[in-house]
């Protein structure tokens, strides 16, 4: 697809109340290995027999959130730049549902966990509380492994024990039986944190490398490692707090996957919007710039959209 091309799909209106639900497809039309995605950044991969989930918010809407305003209220509006962060209007806290392509009650099997940082719309815990009985192996930085003063709640509050949960540090790689993780530097506008607060995920499997930033700046001090990696599939964060547009299509540029699917943007997940960033922005923004990318297909993918990994 030339990138000058905007889709006409971009700007067409998608209803999050009727997400396409995947559980048949991912779960019973097996025989080859995908990528569908979830809501805001969340994905499934399957690879083989094997199921990946990538910042999974399954849940909707989610009670942390519901919870979240209970803070906001009780700190007397100290936290309103978290609420406007994440919602068009104070008073639209909690009272929209979104319908999720996969339920936590239609997941059959969860092997892997990647949780990015613990922000509502990356960390589900509520979904994940709900799916702990499949002994997920759940990767994730450490400051929210447990509970902190003022978190309503950590993963091992989840019910995934400790010895299933593994620290995610920046250049740290985990290996497992069909494929490895490498753990890439993210500079989240709302974390600093030096544990890391927030990191992004190499997935290197047969079919190429994934790559998934998680929420992430452009310019900081991981910027040289993230611009020499090596990537096939790129799921990008296109909303103003995070790259952008224009940062998502130059990242495209200097990458040049096979594949770029831009993610965590209000069109599909309306609890972001307030955050800015569109598809039709970012494919506008590639053609702007002149960034030239003749090999990369840009997949715009609804909740329960898929791309087969080849």
């Amino acid at each position: 697809m030339h990138p000058r091309a905007v889709p006409s799909y971009a700007n067409e209106s998608i209803n999050p109340e009727s997400a396409r639900k995947i559980h048949k497809e991912l779960y019973r039309d097996t025989g080859y290995d995908a990528m569908w995605r979830l809501t805001n950044s969340g994905f499934v991969i399957r690879l083989g027999t094997t199921y990946l989930f990538l910042d999974p918010v399954l849940t909707a809407p989610l009670p942390e959130l519901l919870a979240a305003k209970d803070r906001i209220v009780a700190s007397g509006g100290q936290n309103r730049r978290l609420e406007e962060r994440y919602y068009d209007r104070p008073e639209s806290l909690g009272t929209e549902l979104y319908d999720s392509p996969l339920p936590p009650e239609q997941v059959e099997k969860a092997d892997f966990i990647l949780i990015s940082h613990d922000h509502g719309d990356h960390f589900d815990s509520a979904g994940l509380s709900k799916i702990a009985h499949l002994n997920p192996t759940v990767v994730a930085p450490g400051y929210f492994h447990a509970a902190r003063p003022g978190q309503w709640r950590g993963i091992l509050e989840t019910g995934i024990p400790k010895e299933s949960i593994i620290e995610a540090t920046h250049g740290k790689t985990i290996d497992f039986d069909s494929f490895s993780v490498e753990v890439i530097p993210a500079d989240h506008s709302a974390y600093r944190r030096p544990d890391p607060g927030a990191c992004g995920y190499l997935i290197k499997t047969e079919h190429g490398n994934i790559y998934h930033p998680g929420d992430t700046n452009f310019d900081h001090p991981g910027k040289e490692t993230i611009c020499n990696l090596e990537v096939d599939y790129l799921i990008v964060p296109i909303c103003d707090t995070d790259l952008g547009a224009g940062f998502a299509a130059l990242l495209t540029f200097l990458l040049q996957p096979q594949v770029v699917i831009p993610c965590h943007h209000g069109y599909t997940y309306p609890p972001v919007r307030s955050q800015g960033g569109h598809p039709a922005e970012f494919v506008t923004a590639l053609g702007v710039r002149n960034y030239r990318i003749p090999s990369t297909d840009i997949l715009i993918l609804q909740p329960g959209g898929k791309v087969v990994l080849t």
